[in-house]
């Protein structure tokens, strides 16, 4: 089945989204959308231009979030090969675990230590928009059209749009094979719902989950119901869910709804629907659906690698009920494939393209690069160099895994491994491969449903739109630490709605909420009548 990103959590996520996460399993192609010979004769052409063989070799730096991997040093040697020839430099990806990357990127950007790429998103406590505007990352706009063509024609401008700050671009987009347009929901474990006799066709929204969680609850000890965690948390990370978009980062408060002409920014804290959520999930966690420490769960992959995951929120489209015959490619998130663990995919909403969708997954340039040309020009080349490309997602042909067809791999247990993700470090779009448990004929004509809904999905309202937080820096910061003291107990259920909702807000309030939300409208207001919207 297709990687989906958490966070994506959304986009990813684009997100990434998931997904938060981007949620998703297996692998994925589309070969009519790799590199053409004339995209790789421009890349080539232009990192000969700068690469000078008598220059000692640049080593980069690239930050991402990731699980332990076995064999890096093998597989990083044979990259380097590779990068060295390509464009006289080396890599040193440094790896860390998501339950520690935020706020380990953070730090660093806060102490000014000095880095050449690193992944970064609009989700979970990434906040590309706030650490773009306060100079974290290189403004690369030019870059990208010097030393990464290829890169930046593969995205469509309007989608650029989505992560310019100031009209500057600060980060790279990791455009996926998941697409821009996303629809939410959730995906189910089949054996668990084939048991219980759950109707999961006709849900539509959390609380019809319920029946499904209490039964596995009550019949499957060490199994959880209904994972959450801080990368993906179920209100603040998909305002889609609630017919709602974001503008800025997810957290923020300042949203809009995706069918207001008018596009009214109010705080999403004070709606019906948070209060709704808020009930329901309180309830899930009183009755053991949701872990007890889920409130400072910041790394899911071990519970989902173990099985322990019974359902989970996914960016299910197309879902079971789009393509049926999906179903026999459908494992639940990140289990081993080879396990076969079966799942049952619905989505909630329609496809839509948020306005964060751009930036879902994205890196970004180190304001205090040593290296910034080199480092775009690593970029371009992740993006178009698919032997580089796959022997970081998928190792050593014949060691790590074996080819048994030309779109079709089969991973060899126990070895390298770069658990699901490739969409962190470059551009999955037509790049990827199928892992033997799928169809490729099936999971092709799923890509075309995802790339024709990225032509005809509704937009949001603000697509285009970036936020600049530099007015009201100081309430965001002050806001961004009462979300960090209120946000996760409160969305988790670990704690009582009736005793701190009201005290949450009025935290908020105090710390410029209010402020925040003015802004936000202020510029929309000024965006729309410059663009005649």
């Amino acid at each position: 089945m297709l990687h989906r990103s958490k966070y994506i959590p959304s986009v990813i996520a684009y997100i990434l989204i998931l997904a938060l996460t981007l949620v998703g399993c297996g692998t994925s192609s589309d070969s009519g959308n790799t590199p053409s010979t004339s995209e790789n004769q421009n890349q080539t052409k232009t990192t000969q231009e700068t690469a000078k063989p008598n220059d000692p070799p640049v080593e980069l730096t690239f930050y991402i979030a990731n699980a332990p991997v076995k064999d890096m040093d093998r597989i990083m040697d044979a990259a380097n090969k590779i990068i060295k020839e390509k464009i006289n430099a080396t890599l040193k990806l440094v790896v860390t675990d998501w339950s520690a990357y935020p706020q380990k990127m953070n730090l660093m950007i806060s102490s000014g230590e000095p880095f050449d790429l690193a992944f970064t998103g609009s989700w979970g406590e990434l906040n590309y928009f706030q650490n773009a505007s306060k100079g974290a990352y290189l403004d690369i706009t030019d870059l990208l059209d010097k030393y990464a063509p290829v890169t930046k024609s593969r995205v469509p401008e309007s989608i650029w749009q989505g992560v310019k700050v100031n009209g500057k671009i600060y980060g790279s987009i990791n455009y996926q094979v998941w697409g821009m347009a996303g629809a939410k929901g959730v995906q189910l474990r089949k054996d668990f719902a084939d048991k219980y006799n759950f109707d999961w066709k006709s849900i539509k929204n959390w609380n019809d989950l319920t029946p499904f969680l209490d039964a596995v609850k009550k019949g499957e000890p060490g199994i959880i119901p209904w994972e959450y965690s801080n990368q993906a948390d179920n209100f603040a990370d998909m305002p889609l869910i609630y017919g709602m978009d974001s503008v800025g980062d997810n957290k923020i408060p300042g949203w809009i709804r995706i069918n207001d002409k008018d596009v009214k920014v109010f705080n999403q804290y004070e709606t019906e629907e948070y209060k709704d959520y808020l009930k329901t999930f309180r309830n899930w966690y009183v009755n053991g659906y949701i872990k007890k420490d889920a409130a400072t769960m910041k790394d899911y992959l071990p519970d989902r690698k173990a099985k322990r995951i019974a359902a989970l929120y996914a960016n299910p489209y197309p879902d079971l009920v789009d393509m049926p015959e999906l179903g026999v490619q459908s494992f639940m998130s990140q289990a081993p494939p080879e396990d076969k663990v079966y799942s049952y995919s619905k989505r909630f909403t329609e496809p839509f393209i948020p306005a964060n969708s751009p930036s879902t997954a994205i890196v970004a340039v180190g304001a205090n690069s040593k290296h910034p040309e080199k480092a775009v020009q690593l970029i371009e080349l992740l993006n178009t160099d698919d032997s580089l490309f796959h022997l970081l997602a998928f190792g050593e042909e014949g060691k790590d895994y074996k080819k048994i067809s030309d779109k079709q791999i089969e991973m060899i247990k126990d070895m390298y491994n770069f658990n699901w993700s490739e969409w962190e470090i470059g551009q999955s779009y037509g790049r990827m491969l199928w892992d033997q448990n799928a169809n490729v004929e099936l999971s092709e004509k799923m890509l075309s449903m995802i790339y024709e809904a990225d032509k005809t999905a509704a937009v949001s309202p603000v697509m285009g739109f970036v936020f600049n937080s530099e007015p009201v820096k100081t309430q965001i910061a002050n806001v961004d630490a009462t979300l960090k003291e209120y946000l996760y107990t409160l969305d988790s259920g670990s704690v009582d709605p009736d005793k701190y909702y009201t005290e949450f807000l009025n935290k908020l309030k105090k710390a410029g909420a209010d402020d925040i939300i003015a802004e936000k409208q202020k510029q929309i207001d000024e965006w729309k009548k410059a663009n005649g919207k």
